[in-house]
């Protein structure tokens, strides 16, 4: 069969990292590696802009779209395009949104939902699709119906990661010179664990997996590591620096097979600041940067967050980074009860710690996290505009009004990363010469962002959310319905309301 996977463009009220950041769509490499013996193909809808044209192109028998919650609706109008060209074509989505929220899914457009890995729940989908079995026998499914989603049989997120067949990179190697994050240009993106060890209340990546983790063995990564071309690779697990041992053997195979990329990982403070050793090994082999999700200044808001983890953590985490020539990437969460003394002292500890590279997050409630059921009835955005659901608007009442709040966000960022005097103070190790065309790059993508926030208070106008929520023309010829069969109802919102 024909397969095309499609990753949909950011919607346009999504502000931030699509102006300073391109990675490639690792979750559908992951999918089109599981589908031997079909025809697949991968469009970029971030990077590709004509995609009824590849449609009619290719005639696929089956279009996959996978996203994050900013990206329903756009989800939903690659599946709309796929069944105006053709009624009979199947359409799929998949990714961590639908398997932790499938109900946003519920359009008739779609004609199933994969909760799990797609990697091997596609060539399940596949088969059923070819032998036109009926799909409510198909484990790990969920239906739109109209009003609610149906369920078939519950399946274990994924097999053991080691038995994951390796992401087809070739299929956007077309488009790899146009992959890059910040400065690191070309990268690759790779990925060694699913799920979380922490439970953090405001992130659902535990919960997606049932708090299980699945994580590479280190023989693997190595693998994967000595195909990749790209100098510097991004691995995308929530917590890469954790587990002492597999580091450990992962940096002795690095060595002998004489591997050297230019890692950007993620950890938690706690770890780096008690595991100084670890981050000297892996800064000898290549360790650029390190994302922190450092949250916040005070412990109180830190506690808040069940983030098991305190601004002493933060605080040493950064020091010991620094002294081994690794940049921080820091995230930080902003209440919406902030008010100016807030936000001063937000300033201070980026002063006192020497941050300069920050993505900065009002607080979101997302759906499937712990504090969704607190926060639920108190958004004052509409769940159908999901391309403001982007960890950038605010999304709960503020104490200050709205467009000063974007205004103190934006001074954030202004006082932090605006300023290259700073990124020269600060010797940062992955930032080019300020007048190179990379960091001009970077400031023309932080323009754009800043003019984002300038104007993100006009995004809750009743306009620009009916526009938000946009998911295209209907189809002609295309009615709700309701799948039949053993399979189990829940309603609409079901397991996350």
């Amino acid at each position: 069969m024909r397969v095309l996977l499609v990753r949909p463009p950011v919607p346009r009220h999504t502000i931030g990292l699509k102006h300073i950041m391109i990675c490639e769509p690792l979750e559908l490499e992951y999918v089109a590696a599981g589908l031997d013996g079909h025809q697949v193909q991968i469009y970029d809808g971030i990077l590709e802009h004509d995609l009824e044209r590849r449609i009619r192109r290719f005639e696929p028998d089956v279009v996959g779209t996978s996203c994050y919650i900013t990206g329903v609706n756009e989800a939903i109008k690659v599946c709309r395009a796929a069944k105006r060209w053709n009624l009979r074509c199947r359409t799929v989505v998949g990714g961590v949104h639908a398997s932790r929220a499938p109900e946003d899914f519920d359009d008739a457009a779609i004609d199933c939902i994969v909760l799990g890995d797609g990697t091997t729940a596609m060539p399940r989908l596949m088969e059923a699709f070819s032998a036109n079995d009926p799909l409510h026998e198909v484990p790990g499914l969920a239906f739109p119906t109209g009003d609610g989603v149906e369920f078939t049989e519950q399946l274990q997120y994924m097999p053991k990661a080691d038995d994951l067949p390796l992401p087809r990179r070739d299929l956007v190697s077309h488009l790899r010179h146009r992959y890059y994050y910040l400065f690191h240009q070309p990268v690759a993106t790779m990925k060694t664990t699913w799920g979380c060890w922490y439970k953090c209340n405001f992130c659902y990546t535990w919960r997606i997996t049932d708090g299980t983790t699945y994580s590479r063995g280190p023989e693997s990564i190595a693998q994967e590591l000595a195909q990749i071309e790209a100098d510097d690779v991004y691995i995308v697990d929530d917590i890469f620096l954790i587990n002492r041992t597999r580091l450990a053997r992962l940096a002795q195979l690095l060595r002998d097979e004489k591997i050297y990329k230019k890692y950007l990982v993620y950890a938690r403070a706690d770890f780096i600041a008690e595991n100084e050793d670890v981050i000297a090994e892996w800064a000898e082999l290549g360790l650029h940067a390190v994302f922190i999700g450092l949250e916040a200044a005070t412990n109180a808001e830190l506690d808040s967050m069940n983030k098991e983890c305190t601004v002493d953590h933060n605080r040493e985490a950064i020091a010991v980074l620094r002294r081994h020539g690794v940049d921080t990437y820091g995230s930080l969460i902003t209440q919406p009860d902030y008010g100016r003394e807030d936000w001063d002292r937000l300033k201070r500890f980026i002063d006192e710690t020497g941050l300069y590279y920050l993505n900065v997050s009002p607080l979101t409630p997302m759906p499937g996290t712990l504090i969704w059921d607190e926060y639920k009835d108190r958004t004052v955005v509409s769940r159908k505009a999901h391309g403001l659901w982007d960890l950038s608007h605010a999304l709960l009442e503020t104490r200050i009004p709205l467009k000063q709040y974007y205004r103190s966000l934006l001074g954030v960022y202004a006082h932090a990363c605006l300023d290259p005097r700073r990124a020269k103070e600060f010797a940062l190790h992955t930032c080019p010469p300020i007048y190179s065309p990379k960091f001009l790059r970077l400031w023309w993508g932080g323009m754009k962002i800043a003019r984002q926030f300038l104007t993100a208070h006009r995004h809750h106008t009743p306009r620009e959310l009916a526009i938000a929520e946009d998911r295209g023309a209907p189809v002609p010829g295309l009615h709700d319905r309701t799948v039949r069969g053993p399979s189990r109802r829940r309603q609409a919102e079901a397991g996350v309301t």
